[in-house]
């Protein structure tokens, strides 16, 4: 999500944007949401997973409105002394659609990686928590990125310590950085 300047000058517009627009109480659902098939507290959502699931319901939402879905919304509010909601279509969701072809300008005006076999790399740390997976960039690939809409470099990464079960991971290019080493000279 867009975030607010760093000066707090318009964080409280901002916050007041995101109450307006209902996006707040999204949140605050998914993040307690508990079902038979999800269980938000089981899941430790990070907040990047948070607004990254809430963004694409609002896609999903954006890609399948219908006529009728609107105008009922409409009744209700040009008719809010009606006590029941009648007729109220259910919203019958289909997938996003995932490009599967490269971009047609593909690769002369993309984006250079901003990493290369070999590389060192960490995932940047989130802000609840105090240490990240590190590891070497063993290959990448280009790919539709739906949580973004667009698409972005991807990299293949071998775990520095890793577990004997997950010895190798991918990440997006914007969810990895440098792994600078302190030299203790």
């Amino acid at each position: 999500m867009v975030k607010p300047s760093e000066s707090g000058q318009d964080s409280s517009a901002y916050q007041q944007a995101l109450d307006d627009f209902s996006i707040t109480q999204l949140l605050s659902r998914i993040s307690n949401y508990s079902d038979a098939n999800f269980d938000s507290a089981w899941m430790h959502l990070t907040e990047q997973e948070l607004e990254s699931i809430a963004a694409l319901l609002i896609q999903q939402l954006t890609a399948n409105l219908k006529g009728n879905l609107i105008a009922s919304y409409l009744n209700i509010l040009r008719h809010p002394q009606e006590e029941i909601i009648f007729d109220l279509p259910t919203a019958e969701l289909k997938a996003l659609s995932t490009p599967t072809a490269l971009p047609p300008n593909f690769p002369q005006q993309t984006t250079a990686p901003l990493f290369w076999c070999g590389d060192p790399i960490r995932w940047i740390p989130q802000l609840d928590e105090s240490e990240t997976n590190t590891g070497i960039i063993i290959g990448r690939f280009y790919a539709y990125a739906q949580h973004r809409a667009q698409w972005a470099w991807k990299y293949l990464i071998w775990l520095t310590d890793s577990s004997s079960l997950v010895v190798a991971d991918t990440a997006w290019e914007q969810d990895i950085q440098p792994l600078v080493e302190e030299n203790a000279a």
